[in-house]
């Protein structure tokens, strides 16, 4: 059989390392036809531990063969790899609060700030020197494989790899998932009934065609009529947002008003959870400081959030993971994420069409540049992975907003390059969610004293 290694780097991650094993798992060809490697690296060796013990103990009830092993050392775990499936994110939740908390202190608008509005800047280039030294590392020991990424700031981190290294990455995300299940619970039909061409920006896309599979139908226009007679107040937090969209450009968005509202200036109108958000006391709490808490993260304004008892135990983030680390084999289910069919479909040279990916645009969406990295519909196979062009063109507004975050983009990176805060104001003032010039400043100068441990040393220039 031949052979196959993949390398999972981040593999402490509850979410995307845990999935793409199970989906390993499950690929019966990957079982039966592959003489399979698996590098599990993490930068800290109590986490990669936990994910080979668990690994380890799936794959030998599941009789799979693989040969899985775990390592800190990157070099070691990209060795002649066929594919990376990267995860990384340094201390998640205490940077993130800072990403929220600080540039709405200095008059930020923003309503999330991990992939937009100055809180992503700095998520950006937290991130990009470890990715640069993924990337730079496989140049070294696997310059063929396949870098397949979900870390954050998608669109930012893959343009940014794209731009500096040679190496092939592609970036996945499930927004448009999200935002199809989104239409078919307005059109009361099931996700593998509805087809759609649909594309934008990472967590700022359209549906651009929505059609019956079985009869070909334009679906749109049984959409109108359905989000017109729906209760207003539906899953505000979810979709008020979207739904506004909807009206404002024509085009129904993906994937939810907490996404979707990092590149606008409106947001926060239609986003409830807002106050609650990393929500602590200021008159008790001092945030980010020695034996401090980390305010909790909450993704929206749900009646999961609102309707606790008040007694009723909050789940730490430590037994969450043990939870999700405890081995149960009815638990083991198809993740529905991308990055096990591309290697299969690469690997086996299958002809298969995805939802969405990130690479560069190269002319797929039109007015966009062809340097930026754009997400929409891509067919993979065994020379790789292409974009589909999209038949329809976004909107004139949309356009010029995703055009803003294309320039953010390059800014970001030569902000990054040239060790430049004022690179980095020129992108901040440049977004919708700007504070004032002076706000701006003093934001950035408190962020690169909080964040001095893991940002790159930026000066005034």
């Amino acid at each position: 059989m031949k052979k196959m290694k993949i390398a999972l780097i981040g593999a402490g991650s509850v979410s995307f390392a845990l999935g793409a094993l199970q989906d390993i798992v499950l690929s019966e060809r990957l079982k039966t036809q592959v003489d399979l490697e698996i590098a599990l690296m993490d930068i800290v060796a109590e986490n990669v531990n936990r994910t080979f013990k668990y690994a380890t103990e799936m794959f030998t009830t599941f009789s799979h063969p693989a040969n899985i092993w775990q390592t800190t050392s990157l070099e070691k775990a990209l060795q002649n790899a066929d594919f990376a499936i990267v995860a990384i994110e340094v201390d998640r939740y205490y940077y993130w609060s800072q990403d929220f908390h600080i540039p709405r202190r200095f008059g930020s608008k923003q309503i999330y700030g991990e992939n937009g509005g100055p809180g992503s800047m700095f998520h950006t280039l937290r991130n990009l020197g470890p990715m640069l030294e993924i990337a730079r590392m496989m140049e070294k020991v696997c310059p063929n494989a396949w870098f397949i990424n979900y870390t954050n700031p998608e669109a930012k981190l893959v343009e940014a790899i794209s731009k500096l290294t040679s190496i092939k990455i592609v970036g996945l995300c499930h927004g448009l998932d999200m935002g199809i299940h989104q239409l078919c619970d307005f059109l009361e039909m099931k996700p593998e009934d509805i087809g759609i061409e649909g594309g934008g920006l990472n967590h700022f896309g359209f549906f651009t065609k929505v059609w019956d599979k079985k009869t070909g139908e334009d679906l749109y226009p049984l959409f109108r009529e359905k989000e017109q007679t729906a209760n207003r107040l539906a899953h505000f937090d979810h979709i008020g947002l979207s739904r506004t969209m909807y009206h404002l450009y024509g085009y129904y968005p993906y994937p939810g008003t907490n996404h979707c509202g990092e590149y606008v200036s409106y947001a926060q109108d239609f986003y409830a959870g807002l106050a609650l958000q990393y929500r602590y006391d200021p008159t008790r709490e001092h945030l980010w400081k020695k034996d401090s808490r980390t305010p909790d993260f909450v993704y929206s304004a749900s009646g999961k959030i609102l309707d606790k008892g008040l007694y009723e135990p909050v789940q730490s983030q430590e037994s969450w993971v043990n939870e999700a680390y405890t081995f149960n084999k009815e638990n083991v289910k198809p993740s529905d994420e991308y990055a096990i069919p591309i290697i299969e479909a690469i690997f086996f040279d299958d002809e298969i069409q995805l939802n969405a990916v990130n690479l560069q645009n190269k002319g797929a969406i039109k007015g966009l540049p062809d340097d930026m990295v754009v997400e929409t519909q891509a067919i993979v196979n065994g020379k790789g992975i292409f974009l589909k062009p999209m038949t329809v063109e976004l909107p004139t507004a949309v356009i010029g907003t995703i055009h803003i975050q294309g320039t953010i983009h390059k800014l970001l990176l030569e902000a990054f390059v040239e060790k430049s805060k004022t690179k980095l104001l020129q992108a901040i003032l440049l977004d919708p969610q700007a504070p004032s010039y002076y706000q701006a400043c003093a934001m950035i100068d408190e962020m690169c004293e909080l964040q001095k441990e893991i940002l790159p040393a930026l000066e005034w220039k």
